[in-house]
C-alpha cells in the first residue's frame, strides 16, 4: 500500500484554464507545488493537520505526490490539479451566484 493509498481519486472533468496554469507558474515557479506553500497562500484558515485531513478526506479535491516512495518526503500538488481546483470552485461559485430577475414581457 503506498503512502497515498487512502485519498480520494480525483476526477478532472474540464481541463484548466491555461492563465490560471500561467497564473499559478509564475506564483509558484514550478510545475509541482508544495503543499505547505499552498496551504499558506489560499488554505490559511487551515493548520497543517487539519489540510492534510481535508485533502484526505477529499473535502479539498486535490491529489498529493511525492518523488520519492518515503513517509517524509516533500509533498507536492501538481500545477494542473491545482488550477482545475481553482477553476471548478470558481464556476460553482458563477453558478450559485444569485441572478437579478429578469422581466420576459416587453413593455412598450
Amino acid at each position: 500500500m503506498t503512502a497515498h493509498a487512502e485519498q480520494q481519486p480525483l476526477r478532472l472533468l474540464p481541463a484548466p484554464d491555461p492563465v490560471t496554469v500561467e497564473l499559478l507558474y509564475r506564483t509558484f515557479g514550478d510545475v509541482l507545488i508544495p503543499v505547505e506553500k499552498l496551504r499558506e497562500r489560499y488554505f490559511r484558515n487551515l493548520n497543517e493537520g487539519s489540510f492534510a485531513d481535508a485533502i484526505t478526506t477529499g473535502r479539498i479535491q486535490l491529489p498529493v505526490t511525492t518523488l520519492v516512495n518515503s513517509r517524509k518526503a516533500p509533498k507536492y500538488a501538481h500545477i494542473k490539479h491545482v488550477a482545475s481546483l481553482i477553476d471548478i470552485r470558481a464556476y460553482r461559485a458563477d453558478e450559485d451566484m444569485p441572478r437579478p430577475e429578469t422581466d420576459s414581457t416587453e413593455q412598450g
